[in-house]
């Protein structure tokens, strides 16, 4: 995965949370791997570790092979179920964005059959 950048800041993720970040990353990216350039999650205690609240953020920034980029951000108490709601999110938005490109790529392909340029 030498795609994907990791920091974490006053936050220890263990092992098993690691892994299914990895995992879930490499099964969300998967479907378009071709067109990602890289991907940045910088998670943080916002708060220190001492205070209570919404304090664990992270920061999701996929760039695409065209410059563009998506960015995700949240925040939450427990950092495995805001790792998990940033994913989710991310699986969203990939499959958002690929039935944006079939759509056009459908939409063209019928003007071509209508003999529309």
């Amino acid at each position: 995965m030498n795609y994907f950048h990791l920091r974490c800041d006053d936050v220890t993720l263990t092992a098993p949370l690691k892994s299914y970040l990895q995992d879930r990353l490499d099964q969300a990216i998967e479907k378009i791997r071709d067109k990602v350039h890289e991907v940045h999650l910088n998670i943080e205690d916002i708060n220190g570790p001492n205070r209570k609240g919404l304090d664990k953020q992270a920061k999701l920034v996929v760039r695409w092979n065209n410059k563009q980029s998506l960015v995700i951000q949240d925040k939450d108490s427990k950092v495995g179920a805001l790792i998990h709601r940033v994913l989710d999110r991310l699986e969203s938005s990939i499959d958002r964005r690929m039935e944006r490109g079939l759509h056009k790529r459908n939409s063209s392909d019928s003007m071509k059959q209508k003999g529309v340029n």
